[in-house]
């Protein structure tokens, strides 16, 4: 394979899978991959509270709670 035609096809799969080719990227750099990704957003003070309060009491680990609610909504919509 000539180098430009692997270059093309290297290319196109940066482009298509952008967040996995980051991921070889800084896997090159730090010898880790990282498959989680960090998110701001904003929420009603006393819900944030209510939530933090909840996770402690039954040992649930908040991440990992809005990130199962996420894939339930995404599942949901198809």
């Amino acid at each position: 394979m000539s180098s430009s035609k692997f270059l093309e096809i290297a290319d196109r799969i940066a482009e298509e899978d952008k967040a996995l080719f980051d991921s070889l990227i800084e896997f090159e750099k730090t010898g880790k991959i990282r498959t989680k990704t960090r998110m701001n957003f904003t929420i009603d003070k006393s819900l944030a509270e209510r939530f933090k309060k909840f996770c402690r009491n039954n040992g649930y680990n908040m991440s990992a709670k809005i990130e199962q609610s996420i894939k339930d909504i995404i599942e949901k919509s198809k």
